[in-house]
């Protein structure tokens, strides 16, 4: 019996690299080299297009892809923003934000972990990290027709990497950026 899921199923393995080739085909996959055995896509995007940030980014399957935890956000597939890093940016818009909101539970209380919205953070290696929130546990089932992909996470990734810079640079108001009402 395979222990990693691209082991247990082939076929899901090919269909995600399919999609990712088809959709994406600047990414590579890898494997990290923490033991974990888990793999993972690197690439850069450009979601705003011309004179937009690019963005560096890792897309890494968890062990128990392509099931998520119950009520667990982000789906099997995590978003980590390797430049511009999601702390690095929030340092650099956090003392607009402050001013605007009288104190940071007001910022939590809008789901601004680092005064971005639908970020969030946990271990990773030796670093606490900061990921892109690219998916609500609602939307992603699995099943015989649907299961979560590198390539649904990435899209995700790309419609949020595009309304967070349309909110930094004040294009969008919170009502948009910060509510999810997209």
């Amino acid at each position: 019996m395979a222990y990693y899921w691209y082991q247990s199923d082939p076929q899901l393995y090919q269909t995600e690299v399919a999609a990712m080739k088809h959709f994406f085909p600047t990414f590579t996959i890898n494997q990290l080299q923490d033991g974990s055995g888990r793999l993972y896509w690197r690439g850069k995007v450009q979601p705003t297009g011309k004179g937009g940030m690019v963005w560096d980014l890792m897309l890494i399957y968890k062990n128990s892809h392509p099931h998520a935890e119950e009520g667990e956000y982000g789906g099997s597939v995590q978003i980590l923003p390797l430049q511009p890093r999601l702390k690095d940016l929030a340092d650099n818009i956090m003392p607009s934000l402050l001013a605007q909101y009288k104190n940071m539970d007001n910022l939590y209380a809008k789901g601004l972990q680092l005064g971005l919205p639908h970020v969030y953070h946990q271990k990773f290696g030796r670093n606490e990290e900061y990921f892109i929130c690219s998916a609500d546990p609602k939307y992603f089932k699995t099943g015989q027709n649907q299961s979560t992909s590198a390539a649904s996470a990435l899209s995700w990734a790309c419609k949020w990497i595009i309304l967070c810079e349309m909110w930094l640079n004040g294009e969008i108001g919170d009502d948009v950026a910060l509510e999810g009402n997209y």
